[in-house]
Parts: structure tokens; C-alpha cells; sequence
């Protein structure tokens, strides 16, 4: 069956929501946001406030005879003053979310961006989500690849956070492992990734 990758919309929310519930079932997410009403809210609110309010989120959906089986979150460049903190900003987490470790794990995240990003444009896959039955068909590759795509004609880096069982695919497209930190006395792994820039072709 085919595939078509298309921008999602704001109707799409609950499915990107349960999409992403059933793809992330890693110890630190399942630790950070429990399965409750209260985080699947805020979890619809945070995508539709990137939706709506942020020009510079894309999220695009994979689907299938109608089905949505996958959505990725594209934060694209922008120029920034060095010194300035836009990525730096914690969002108001979930009341039934481990405040404690949302605040640990992003600020290790946003400061490990900032180490290997600096304030350089660069492309940033934010979240890529796949329904369990439907990985390994090729729809995480296709909105891998939107974004890629899009950072080698501009000639610009690309950075990931991974897990360990993630990082084989982000090889495959080029990124590579920069650093890593673990969380919950070591049971998660987080794994920093920069795909290099690949200098537009210029035909003469």
C-alpha cells in the first residue's frame, strides 16, 4: 500500500497523540509523561500551540488508506543572536508529569543542542513517531527525509536526540553521534546527533 506524507492539521491532534503514546515507551518518557487524561491534554495543547502559534514548526503526517500511521515535528532555521536564549525556554509541564525529571532531562537536552548547535540555523527533528505495526515501512524514512531534503538545499546541519535503539536509522542518513547522557541512575540513554551540511550543488 502507499504512502503519502502530507501537513498535518489541527483535526489530526488525537491521532498524533496516540501515535506518539504508542511509539515512546522508553523508561524516560513513560517517567515524564504518564499515560493520564491530564498529560494526553497538555501533550494535544503543546501540538496545537506549534500548529498555530509557532511559524517556524512544521508537523507532517504519514498516511495510509486513510489511516495515519506516522507524524514528525520539523523545527526549521532561524537566524539567532549569539547570546540569545530562544530554544532555552522550559514549557509549563503536566501536573501529572515527574516535574523533576522534565526539568533535569530538557535542560540536559537544551544545553547539549546549544553545545553542539551554537547559535548556527540549523534544521531540528523534534519528534518522529511511528504506530508500532507500522514501522520499518518506510514512513519514518519519508519525513526523515522532508527535512533533510529541505536543510541540503539550504546547506545547513541537522540535529537529533536519539535513543540507543533509534541511532542505526539516524546513521543511515548521515547523522552521526556527538554526545549522550543517562538518566534514571542509567536505565535511559539520550544519544546528541548533527548531521553535517551538505553544500548545495551548483550546475553549471
Amino acid at each position: 500500500m502507499s504512502l503519502t506524507l502530507l501537513p498535518a492539521s489541527q483535526s489530526d491532534i488525537p491521532q498524533l497523540v496516540s501515535i506518539y503514546f504508542a511509539a515512546f515507551q522508553n523508561l524516560l518518557s513513560l517517567n515524564r509523561f504518564p499515560r493520564t487524561p491530564a498529560v494526553r491534554t497538555w501533550r494535544e495543547e503543546n501540538l496545537h500551540d506549534g500548529l498555530t502559534n509557532d511559524a517556524h514548526f512544521r508537523i507532517l503526517k504519514i498516511v495510509r488508506e486513510d489511516k495515519i500511521i506516522a507524524f514528525a515535528g520539523w523545527s526549521m532555521p532561524i537566524e539567532e543572536a549569539e547570546g540569545s536564549n530562544t530554544h532555552d525556554k522550559m514549557p509549563e509541564w503536566p501536573k501529572d508529569g515527574d516535574i523533576e525529571l522534565c526539568e533535569e532531562s530538557f535542560r540536559v537536552m537544551v544545553a547539549a543542542r546549544r553545545e553542539l548547535m551554537g547559535w548556527r540555523p540549523h534544521f531540528y527533528l523534534e519528534l518522529l513517531a511511528t504506530l508500532p505495526e507500522y514501522q520499518g515501512q518506510g514512513a519514518a524514512g519519508m519525513l526523515i527525509r522532508w527535512g533533510l531534503e529541505q536543510a541540503d538545499q539550504m546547506g545547513l546541519e541537522a540535529y537529533v536526540e536519539a535513543s540507543p535503539v533509534a541511532v542505526p536509522v539516524y546513521r543511515r542518513f548521515g547523522w552521526e553521534e556527538r554526545s549522550s547522557r543517562t538518566f534514571l541512575d542509567g536505565k535511559h540513554t539520550e544519544v546528541f546527533m548533527v548531521r553535517p551540511a551538505v553544500c548545495k550543488k551548483t550546475v553549471l
